[in-house]
């Protein structure tokens, strides 16, 4: 009740609630078996090697390519048909793009670009022709712009004062531009899916 009467208001009971919320999601100290980290340089050097050790493809990228697609061709049955495959990798239209940014959440928390739903919304008129090309290249070239699918990464504690760098839960929170290009590679899926993902695989497909 505290909250509905002085919580959004520039009062002292406001400044109090975000001064705790920062005290208690701030990380003040890691440890890391016998060592601790407190200055916050070095908190910050701990998480970043902490997480380029985890996503590391260095191992992946030791296979050669042909090693790997001729493992792909001689273990993986092909389930995906030739119409399902042009529909798969197909451009979509300006229309179709449209139709995928006014489906997408306009009060999501912007990337780092700073531009979220609302922008794209309600500035279409002006952006869209633009958007609509940036998707067209990313399905005729296969890549995407670097700074495009850059990532504000937040860590989330787990636990009440964690201390330990596998207490804390990565969020991810990407430009609104790449969860276009997301939305419309998800929603191609969907009708293959099904097939392609095995049945004991399958606890994030609808149905």
């Amino acid at each position: 009740m505290l909250w509905f009467e002085d919580g959004d208001s520039n009062s002292s009971f406001f400044h109090a609630m975000v001064k705790k919320c920062v005290n208690s999601n701030g990380i003040q100290k890691l440890v890391d078996g016998d060592l601790v980290f407190e200055d916050p340089k070095d908190i910050e050097e701990h998480i970043l090697s902490f997480n380029k050790i985890l996503y590391d493809s260095s191992d992946i990228n030791n296979v050669s390519t042909n090693f790997r697609e001729d493992m792909i061709v001689a273990n993986v049955l092909r389930v995906v048909s030739e119409d399902e495959n042009f529909m798969l990798v197909r451009c979509p239209s300006n229309d179709e793009t449209k139709k995928i940014v006014f489906t997408l959440n306009s009060d999501s928390a912007p990337g780092p670009d700073g531009f979220g739903g609302f922008f794209f919304h309600g500035c279409w008129d002006i952006v869209g022709y633009d958007v609509c090309n940036v998707v067209k290249h990313v399905f005729s070239h296969y890549w995407i712009l670097l700074r495009m699918y850059a990532n504000v990464v937040s860590l989330i504690p787990k636990i009440h004062r964690a201390t330990s760098i596998k207490d804390f839960r990565p969020i991810n929170v990407a430009n609104f531009r790449f969860k276009i290009i997301s939305k419309i590679l998800v929603d191609k899926l969907a009708s293959t899916v099904a097939r392609i993902v095995s049945p004991n695989q399958n606890g994030f497909i609808k149905g």
